[in-house]
């Protein structure tokens, strides 16, 4: 479920020029949860690291 909520995330950022500079300048994961959460998204910061590296 949670990895769902990444890739969604993900894909929304990509999208969003304004959403992707927020999450670029996001000092560490808990950051880029934090924001996540704030639009929607809900998955943990050790979900990000996992599923987010190239």
């Amino acid at each position: 479920m949670s990895k769902s909520q990444l890739n969604a995330f993900l894909a929304k950022v990509a999208a969003d020029p304004a959403l992707k500079a927020r999450v670029d300048a996001a000092a560490d994961a808990d950051a880029v949860v934090a924001i996540a959460l704030s639009e929607g998204h809900l998955f943990s910061p050790a979900t990000f690291t996992r599923f987010s590296r190239g």
